[in-house]
């Protein structure tokens, strides 16, 4: 019995799903379920239209919605995010391979798979040694974007199939250019489907939602109803193609032979060339399959106060990844609008994730031959209206008006990835960034301070009305002192010393120096020794604990042992007291 008990509580440890279903128990099966059918309602078509967009098959898209979706239920700590190909990721796959295969069509689908391994081995590393943190480098201003400048870059890369005009591969501007020389080759058909798919799908969810409420409808059926629209969409648009003959009789371009059957694991993979060509790019879909999906599983988790671990998610979508190439499929992340359907229709567990990859799993096996008169332009329209939510506008203005230094990196990033590509473009907003980074801590914050009148509180002198000492200077360094700012804070400290020859004592008020350097230290070093020279104390207060054992077992911290105060006020009390002492003294002399 007790070894029963232990494992209860062990297991949920390592299969997060056991766990999920133990604190939701039965009563929650029928909201997964309800949530599992829906979204693989919305799953199916989109998964096809992500495959496309890859340049692979449609049925590897629905492989990559059945077995990676099993694998992040089990690992998974998220209990609604959805686990399959997305637009995204899916651009970035054709960009990669675009290069990589030189046409070759057997390459093109070897190196999906690779690229879906490689990602899924690199997010299991870092997951394994808890390495989460370092994809916080990618700022949320340079994701944002990316993103954005990625939707656009996809948006103009459907046009081709929503106009039937063949366009070659490009950049935006690119396919801007052909597309004004190309204008008269406008195929009517073609058209005619793709802005049907469109004004359904962009137009049609609001009326359909106040019918239903009209007629009596509950809030939550009608979010079920409405979530089906584009596989309606899928279906109407198939039989009309199908039964106009449109295909032969019109030229509309469709889908066509669909593979049936469910995907069987394979690890041919392994055997495969190009690991090493394609490894980074590998590593960046895996970095930015991972922030996104992350990103949104904790805003969702956190509005019904749950909680997501990062470290065991790159575990969990590692592996998803790495059942995405044992079954020839292509990288996979969560997606936006999968995990909103669940969170919406009120899923509680990941059992609604595995519901949705036994119906698609059903799906592959019965229905895909159904899907031969499927016309490429509706792929096209649920692809750009899927995306078009990720243009993130009123987000760009925000971060704009908050700090224009962000905003730079937000437009550079979206403007370098239309016209550079998406991996230059991610790079360069990175780097970007992380050159922000060091410019703002390389000029930090530092104030002189002086008591608040009739308060034990130390504010800057420049921003508040506040008591000094003409012998004394209280400096607060706002930021870790380290190789880029330690110029930057000596420099502020011999101007100010310069300014006020009376001074005696030099005050380092360090609440907010989270790390000293070696050459922070060495700089400080050499300060406290010009300072004697010039008979000048220097004191320190309010230095961090972890900041304080470092300085310990060095010369300036053994120099300065005696002359560490907890706070600034004690600092300042010990300076009045020796100042009373003084001139006591003075007198009895």
């Amino acid at each position: 019995m007790r070894v029963r008990a232990r494992a209860w509580h062990v297991l949920p440890r390592l299969l997060p799903l056991l766990g999920q279903l133990r604190d939701a128990g039965r009563s929650a099966w029928s909201d997964d379920l309800i949530a599992g059918i829906v979204a693989a309602s919305l799953l199916v078509p989109q998964s096809m239209a992500y495959a496309v967009l890859a340049g692979l098959p449609p049925e590897t898209g629905l492989y990559a919605s059945i077995i990676p979706p099993l694998a992040y239920a089990l690992f998974g700590t998220s209990r609604v995010l959805g686990v399959g190909p997305v637009a995204v990721l899916a651009l970035m796959v054709a960009n990669a391979l675009n290069d990589y295969s030189g046409g070759d069509r057997q390459l093109w689908l070897s190196g999906a798979v690779i690229l879906a391994a490689e990602g899924g081995l690199f997010l299991t590393l870092l997951g394994v040694f808890r390495l989460g943190v370092l994809v916080n480098f990618i700022s949320h201003p340079v994701l944002s974007g990316f993103t954005s400048g990625a939707a656009v870059l996809i948006i103009t890369s459907q046009v081709k199939y929503l106009l039937g005009i063949d366009l070659a591969r490009g950049d935006v501007f690119e396919t801007l250019q052909a597309l004004i020389s190309h204008v008269d080759e406008l195929h009517g058909p073609t058209l005619t489907f793709g802005l049907a798919a469109l004004m359904v799908l962009l137009v049609g969810r609001s009326p359909l939602m106040r019918l239903l409420k009209r007629i009596g409808m509950d809030a939550r059926s009608v979010v079920l109803v409405v979530r089906t629209i584009p596989l309606s969409v899928v279906i109407l648009a198939t039989l009309a193609a199908a039964l106009l003959n449109a295909e032969s009789t019109y030229g509309l371009a469709v889908v066509g032979t669909v593979s049936a059957g469910l995907p069987v694991p394979s690890l041919d993979f392994l055997s495969a060339s190009g690991w090493r060509t394609l490894l980074p790019s590998a590593m960046l879909i895996a970095l930015i399959g991972y922030v996104e999906s992350v990103s949104l599983a904790k805003v969702l988790a956190a509005r019904r106060r749950q909680k997501v671990d990062a470290n065991r998610e790159l575990v969990a979508l590692g592996m998803s990844n790495l059942a995405a190439a044992m079954v020839g499929a292509l990288p996979v992340a969560g997606g936006f609008s999968r995990s909103v359907v669940n969170f919406d229709v009120g899923a509680r567990t990941q059992l609604a994730g595995i519901i949705t990859a036994g119906l698609i799993g059903v799906v592959a096996l019965f229905v895909t031959g159904w899907f031969y008169f499927l016309p490429d332009a509706v792929l096209a329209a649920i692809i750009v209206v899927a995306v078009a939510q990720l243009i993130d506008v009123a987000g760009a203005r925000r971060v704009w008006a908050y700090d224009r230094a962000d905003g730079v990196a937000l437009a550079v990033t979206g403007v370098a990835v239309l016209g550079l590509g998406i991996e230059v473009g991610l790079l360069m907003g990175i780097v970007l960034s992380l050159a922000l980074y060091l410019w703002r801590t390389g000029h930090p914050h530092i104030a002189v301070v002086g008591r608040l009148l009739g308060t034990e509180h130390y504010r800057n002198v420049n921003r508040y009305v506040a008591q000094t000492n003409p012998r004394v200077l209280a400096v607060r360094v706002d930021e870790s002192i380290y190789f880029a700012n330690a110029a930057q804070v000596e420099d502020f400290i011999t101007r100010h010393l310069a300014a006020a020859p009376d001074t005696q004592k030099l005050l380092l008020v360090m609440a907010a120096v989270n790390y000293i350097d070696a050459s922070g230290l060495e700089m400080l070093d050499h300060l406290e020794e010009a300072l004697a020279h010039a008979g000048i104390v220097l004191y320190l207060a309010e230095v961090k604990g972890p900041v304080q054992d470092r300085l310990r077992s060095t010369r300036l911290g053994q120099r300065v042992a005696g002359r560490t105060y907890l706070t600034t006020g004690r600092a300042f009390e010990a300076f009045a007291d020796a100042e009373c002492s003084k001139r006591r003294n003075g007198a009895e002399y």
